[in-house]
C-alpha cells in the first residue's frame, strides 16, 4: 500500500461514471486521502462547464481537473506522477457485445497501472459506501495468496469482516503452480479431512500471503463455476479483492472478467507479481 493521499477518480461526462465517487470517498476516509475527479478531454472548458459536463452535484472533498490526450493514457500517467494510492473508476460494462466486455478505457488502466484500481459497478448508483466485509476469493495458488497482506490492511483499517472463498471446481485439480493446496477428496466428510484442511489452507494464507496479524479470518467454501460463486456470495460483502497476473486475454482469467461484468460490489484490483 502506498503512502500517497490522493485517490484518482476518472469521469468521461457519464451520469453512470459518478457511481465511482461515493465509494472513492469512503476510501478516502479510510486512507485520509484526497479525491482528484479527472476529466480527459481536449476541449478548454471554465470550472462551472467543467464540474456540468462531469455531472457533479456534490463537490465535497473533491478536487476538480481536466487533461487533454487519449483518456487511458492520461489516466495512467496521473496515477504514476501522483503516485496514487488507487484509482476509482467505473468499468462501463458493453451489454451490446457477446460475450459482455467491460469498456476498453477500464481494461487499458488496469494492464497499465501499477496502483490497485477498484473498479465499481454503474449500476450502483450515488449510494453511501463503507467497508464493512470483505470478501477475498483465493484458489489455492502462493501467487494468488499474495492479495492477503492488502485486503488484511484495509480489514485493520476499517474494523472489517473478512471472508476467504475457496471454490471447489474441476479446474483446481489442475492448477500446478508449485505449493498449490487443493481441495480435500472427502469434504463432504466434515470429520475426516475437512477441519485439518481448512486450518492448514487458513495458516497456508496467513504464511505466505504476509497477512497482518490480529486480523480474524472466516473461510467459506463454494462449488461450482468460480465467477458465479463469487458474484454470488459477494451480495452481502462491501468489497471483492482479486489478486491477477495481467492477463485479459478472452481464454484468459476467465474469472476475473466473469466477476467485474455480473457483480454489482465494487471490485479492488491488485497486479501479482509472478516471481515473488
Amino acid at each position: 500500500m502506498t503512502a500517497s493521499n490522493t485517490i484518482l477518480v476518472p469521469l468521461d461526462g457519464s451520469v453512470a461514471a459518478t457511481a465511482a465517487i461515493p465509494v472513492a470517498r469512503g476510501f478516502a476516509q479510510l486512507l485520509h486521502a484526497t479525491v482528484a475527479a479527472l476529466h480527459v478531454s481536449d476541449d478548454a472548458l471554465a470550472p462551472a462547464a467543467l464540474i456540468e459536463r462531469m455531472k457533479l452535484s456534490d463537490l465535497r472533498g473533491l478536487v476538480v481537473e481536466r487533461r487533454p490526450g487519449s483518456a487511458a493514457a492520461v489516466i495512467a500517467q496521473e496515477a504514476a506522477e501522483r503516485q496514487a494510492a488507487m484509482i476509482v473508476m467505473c468499468p462501463q460494462i458493453r451489454t451490446d457485445l457477446r460475450p459482455r466486455a467491460f469498456g476498453s478505457v477500464a481494461e487499458a488502466v488496469l494492464r497499465s497501472v501499477r496502483c490497485p484500481v477498484v473498479l465499481v459497478p454503474p449500476g450502483r448508483g450515488q449510494k453511501l459506501w463503507a467497508l464493512r466485509r470483505l470478501l477475498v476469493p483465493h484458489d489455492g495458488t502462493p501467487t494468488s495468496a499474495a492479495a492477503m497482506r492488502p485486503a488484511t490492511d484495509f480489514a485493520v483499517m476499517a474494523a472489517a469482516e473478512l471472508v476467504v472463498l475457496h471454490v471447489a471446481t474441476s479446474e483446481t485439480a489442475r492448477l500446478i503452480e508449485p505449493g498449490t493446496l487443493v481441495f480435500p477428496r472427502y469434504v463432504d466428510q466434515p470429520h475426516h479431512e475437512w477441519p485439518a484442511w481448512g486450518r492448514e489452507f487458513l495458516d497456508r494464507l496467513r504464511a505466505i500471503g504476509g497477512a497482518r496479524d490480529g486480523v480474524e479470518i472466516r473461510l467459506a467454501v463454494a462449488h461450482g463455476d468460480a465467477g458465479s460463486a463469487i458474484v454470488d456470495f459477494a451480495q452481502q460483502s462491501d468489497l471483492i479483492v482479486l489478486g491477477w497476473r495481467g492477463a485479459l486475454e478472452a481464454q484468459r482469467a476467465r474469472t476475473v472478467r466473469c466477476v467485474i461484468r455480473d457483480t454489482m460490489c465494487p471490485v479492488i484490483m491488485f497486479r501479482l507479481d509472478r516471481d515473488r
